[in-house]
This record gives structure tokens, C-alpha cells and sequence, in this order.
């Protein structure tokens, strides 16, 4: 058990330390990434404590840039390395403790000599909760206070971080060195029992290891605050309910999610005190599921637009029923649909405002469209592979039109299959991002007689060999009905949805354009069906027209089908208006070339 150097007694403190009028600043919040803990006058810097932590410096690089290490969650010599922004405030490895600071003052010393704490995003590690490491924490998160402290403050801050480190690096009778008087040691030693008196209990109590460090942290911070700062220090204070997370969305922009029963106005001039300048959009909760979206600079390159675009792609209560249930508004301030709200979670809205202001480069949209067109040309190949092999095995002697029934049903179904599997593993279970939904009604229906007709010279999608035998058809049916489905899941499902957060695309009611998705999934359709047709036109082209026109007909058919599905999976955020043409098509063109044998 610890205790500081003996001294003559000194008055006790002050009552106002104890008082409930110093507000409680700090906050444990849950994220995908873990447990963090936080103060709202320090929004850019998160701290993590568990006692696993025990980083080597390679290790401590991998964890990004603006990394500090406390007191032994680095496993390696002190390091202050501001180009990489990797720093290690340690008095363990590597060093010499009678010549070496504590923790606590290293991070006293970082924050007047002028860490950045409030450029970019920063993470604290550290693994056991003692007065040395919650000091070191304490001087982070309120770096912006150090350097304006009072009088008052600063003689019992400054005091009890030295003699804690004292004590902590060379033990207690060397702490009579520390270079205070008697009454002041006296004073800050009662100072460091009290905030030592948790940990006291705790361990007397042999619970150590089973304490929540977390919340232990933030216990032993709110105790600082109250013996460190006095109720006048906060006369301007505000805080803002709850803040959910923030996302940087541009250069030194941020969007910060956040629940308040005040108004937006109000909300964003308190935020605006902790955030300044970097505050970019503020997406206010006031009601359950019910957000404000404002963009505080009159003049900002951010626009609310660009925000609502993506949001009413992702969000699930945006289906179209009505048109305007959606998210909407000006450039400066909108909100969510009304009046159901969203379905979007804080976290989701934080993931979405930050990918609606990512702007992919030119490179990245490439990739995006050679992904999808690999992956629509790579679903011919496992599937037909299978269903040939399937069809051909000897012991199944089907008839020809049987045959071909059976590679084409094998065939779709392993491609609506997959096409399902990787739909629902690209999106998170978000489906609906590829249109297996509801489909919104609107004039999109005028389009579907010219996708319907430009889809019968397409002769991959229905057996050849036609029969009235009832069997025959039946296996016809079969094949057609599950050709409608994989065709539209694995084109204007995976191929068109692997594109869509890079492309504005079209919505219901909305302008009348052609998306790079509608494209791309339009090129790689018109590919697969002219190379699925292309067989059957080399076993029995149409004599009247040339295999030459034929194979120009296929594709620039196929490319005007797709191009007019993908236009009404658009605009009405669904497959199944395409799924139903492809249907209908599937008829007609088994009528036609049942017709033209």
C-alpha cells in the first residue's frame, strides 16, 4: 500500500470540492471498435483501457497515426514521435527511473509543449487504471484547460502531479526530494490519498482484477475534476445531452451525431465551443429515430444534398411509399422522413455521412466497375460448369429438351444462389441496397414494353429444343422462372449494387439520367447474354438474317434491355418490376423460336 512522505498536518480541503455544481464531463461509449472513454471538452481524443494492452513498437505503429501509450501499454522505451504521431509516455522499458519523469508528467509536459490533440482523431492506450496512468489520461483530455488553469487550480495540479511522480518512479522517501515545501507536500500527499482511496478499497477488498477499468477511470477523473477545479471555472459551460460519435468528413470538417431536447440552433452554437471551426454538420436526435441535419457555415463546401442522396439509398425507411418520405431539405438544414423517422442506427447515420462526403477517386470508381463486371462474368463459370456436368452424367438419359432444361434450371439456380449469398455479405444483410424490395410505382412502367421486346432475340434464356410434351414444358417453366429470377439478382442486383456508393443513380419522382452503375451492369448483361446466345447461334443461326447480323442483334438488344431495367430498378428501388419482364420476355421469346421451328 502506498502513501506519501509524512508532514505537518494542513487544513482540510475545501468544501467546494465535493460539490455536484462541477458537472460531470466524461463518458463511456460503445463502438464497433470497442469501449471508449471520453470528455465533451476533448471530442477528438478517445481512451481505451484494458489491461491486455501491451504494444511492441511495431505493433504500435500498425495501430495508426495519433497513438499515445501509457505507462506500460507499450512495451518499449519512451518515444515521441511527432512525425508519425506515435508517442509512448512511459518510465518502464528502456530507461532510467531516477532520471526518467513518470507518466503523468510527460503528458503535463506534451500537452503545454503543444500536442495537437485537437487536429485529427487520437486514441490513448493504457492498461492498469493507477493515479499515474488517470493523471497522465486526465492532462490529455483536458488539454484545453491546462494552459488557462487558475491560480488555485494550477497549485493543486501542478504540486500533485509532481509528488505523484515522484512517488510513483523512485517510491516515497525519494518523493521528499520532489522540491516542495513541507505544507504543500503535506497538503497535495492528503490530496493523492483521497484520490487513491478507490483503488485502496478495491484491492483491500481483493477485487482488483474484476473491476470495470473503465468505469473505474472515469470515477477517479470526476474525483480530479472536483479537487482540481471550482464551480466558477465552469460559469460558461454548456454541454450537449448525448453525443452518439463523430465522423470526419472532409479537411478538417467533422459530422457529429448527437441527442438534445434543445433546439438545433442551440445545440450547434454549444457544440460549436468545443468543436469550432471543424464543425461541419450537426444531425440532431430530438425525438426517437427523428434527426435535423444542419450545416452550421453559411459558406461551406460541404452540401446537406450530397448527405441526403446516400441516406435515402441506405436508409430502409426510405421505400417510396410516399415519394416523399425522405430524407430532404436545403443545403444548410433537412431531416429525416417524416412521419416515421429512420431506421439508420447512430453509428450507421455517422458511417453514411462519412461515405457520402468520401469522394472516390478515379481510380477507386474503376475498380469498382472492373469488380462488378468481374464478378457478373465470373458467375458464368462455377454454375455452368456444374449444370453441364449435371446435365451430361449418363445415367440421366434426359431427352434433349429435357437436357436443357435441367442445365438451365441447375444453372440459374446456383446463380440466384450465390448471387443472394454475396448480395447479403457485400451489404451487411442490407439487401435492400440491391433491390430486393418492394418496388416503388411510378412512370418507369412506360419503359417496360421496350425492355420487354429488345429481350426476345435472346435465345440463352429458354431450352431450344422446344416440346408440347408435358414434362417438357413443365421443365421449361421451371427453368424460365428461375432464369427470371437469377438474370435480374445477378445484373441489376449484385453487378448494379456493387457500384452504387460510388455513382449518383436515379430515384422515384426524380430527373430522368444514366448512372455509371446502369451502365456498366448494362455492358457486362449484354456481354454474358450474347456469350450464353452465342451456341445456339452457332448451331442454328436464322438463315434469313447471317450470324454476322445476328451476333450485332443479340448484343445491341440485350444492351437497350439492360440499359431500360436498370432505369426501372432506379426509380423503383426494386428487382421485381425486372423480374416480371424478364418473365413475360422468356415467353415471348420461347413463343418465337417455338414458332420459327
Amino acid at each position: 500500500m502506498r502513501s506519501h512522505p509524512s508532514a505537518p498536518a494542513a487544513e482540510d480541503p475545501p468544501e467546494w470540492h465535493a460539490t455536484p455544481l462541477i458537472p460531470e464531463r466524461y463518458t463511456i461509449r460503445d463502438s464497433e471498435e470497442g469501449r471508449f472513454l471520453h470528455c465533451d471538452e476533448a471530442p477528438r481524443v478517445r481512451v481505451s483501457v484494458e489491461r491486455s494492452h501491451a504494444f511492441s513498437e511495431a505493433e504500435a505503429r500498425e495501430l495508426g497515426k495519433r497513438v499515445i501509450l501509457l505507462d506500460g501499454a507499450g512495451t518499449f522505451p519512451p518515444l515521441l514521435d511527432n512525425k508519425a504521431a506515435v508517442y509512448n509516455l512511459d518510465h518502464h522499458a528502456g530507461c532510467e527511473r531516477t532520471f526518467t519523469l513518470a507518466t503523468c508528467e510527460q503528458a503535463l509536459l506534451v500537452v503545454h509543449g503543444g500536442l495537437a490533440l485537437s487536429e485529427g482523431d487520437w486514441t490513448v492506450y493504457a492498461n492498469e487504471p493507477d493515479l499515474d496512468t488517470v493523471l497522465a489520461i486526465w492532462c490529455l483530455l483536458n488539454y484545453q484547460r491546462l494552459p488557462e488553469l487558475s491560480d488555485r487550480s494550477r497549485n493543486v495540479l501542478i504540486p500533485m502531479i509532481r509528488l505523484e511522480g515522484a512517488i510513483d518512479a523512485n517510491g516515497t522517501e525519494l518523493a521528499k526530494l520532489c522540491g516542495l515545501s513541507d505544507s504543500v507536500r503535506a497538503e497535495t500527499g492528503r490530496r493523492i490519498d483521497g484520490l487513491i482511496s478507490r483503488e485502496r478499497a478495491v484491492k483491500s477488498a481483493g477485487e482488483w482484477n474484476k473491476v470495470d477499468v473503465l468505469e473505474f477511470t472515469l470515477a477517479v477523473l470526476n474525483d480530479t475534476d472536483r479537487l482540481v477545479y471550482s464551480p466558477n471555472d465552469f460559469s460558461e459551460y454548456v454541454s450537449v445531452k448525448e453525443v452518439y460519435g463523430h465522423v470526419e468528413i472532409a479537411k478538417r470538417r467533422v459530422a457529429v451525431v448527437c441527442r438534445d431536447e434543445a433546439g438545433i440552433y442551440e445545440v450547434e452554437q454549444n457544440l460549436q465551443k468545443r468543436w469550432g471551426e471543424q464543425l461541419g454538420i450537426v444531425a440532431l436526435e430530438k425525438e426517437p429515430n427523428h434527426y435535423t441535419l444542419r450545416r452550421p457555415a453559411p459558406i461551406s463546401e460541404l452540401d446537406l444534398s450530397e448527405a441526403y442522396a446516400k441516406l435515402n439509398l441506405l436508409d430502409p425507411a426510405v421505400d417510396g411509399r410516399p415519394p416523399n418520405k425522405r430524407w430532404g431539405g436545403s443545403a444548410q438544414i433537412g431531416g429525416s422522413p417524416r412521419p416515421s423517422g429512420t431506421r439508420l442506427s447512430p453509428g450507421e447515420l455517422l458511417k453514411i455521412l462519412r461515405l457520402a462526403y468520401h469522394k472516390p477517386t478515379a481510380l477507386s470508381s474503376l475498380g469498382h466497375a472492373v469488380l462488378a463486371f468481374v464478378i457478373g462474368m465470373g458467375l458464368l463459370v462455377v454454375p455452368g460448369v456444374i449444370a453441364l456436368v449435371w446435365s451430361i452424367l449418363p445415367e440421366l438419359e434426359l431427352a434433349p429438351a429435357m437436357a436443357d432444361a435441367a442445365r438451365l434450371s441447375t444453372f440459374s439456380g446456383l446463380v440466384a444462389l450465390m448471387t443472394w449469398i454475396l448480395a447479403r455479405g457485400l451489404s451487411d444483410g442490407r439487401v435492400w441496397l440491391f433491390g430486393m424490395r418492394r418496388p416503388v410505382w411510378g412512370r418507369w412502367l412506360l419503359l417496360s414494353p421496350v425492355a420487354l421486346l429488345a429481350a426476345i432475340p435472346a435465345r440463352a434464356w429458354v431450352p431450344q429444343e422446344l416440346s408440347l410434351d408435358p414434362a417438357a414444358a413443365a421443365g421449361a417453366a421451371g427453368s424460365l422462372l428461375l432464369t427470371a429470377f437469377a438474370v435480374e439478382f445477378w445484373f441489376r442486383g449484385l453487378v448494379h449494387g456493387t457500384m452504387l456508393l460510388d455513382t449518383p443513380i436515379q430515384r422515384p419522382g426524380g430527373r430522368w439520367f444514366l448512372s455509371r452503375a446502369a451502365l456498366v451492369s448494362s455492358v457486362v448483361y449484354a456481354l454474358a447474354t450474347l456469350g450464353a446466345t452465342a451456341p445456339w447461334m452457332m448451331v442454328a443461326p436464322v438463315e434469313a438474317v447471317g450470324l454476322p447480323d445476328e451476333i450485332a442483334i443479340v448484343f445491341g438488344c440485350s444492351l437497350l434491355a439492360g440499359l431500360t431495367l436498370a432505369i426501372m430498378r432506379e426509380r423503383s428501388l426494386s428487382l421485381w418490376p425486372g423480374v416480371g419482364v424478364q418473365l413475360l420476355a422468356g415467353l415471348a421469346s420461347a413463343a418465337t423460336w417455338f414458332w420459327l421451328a
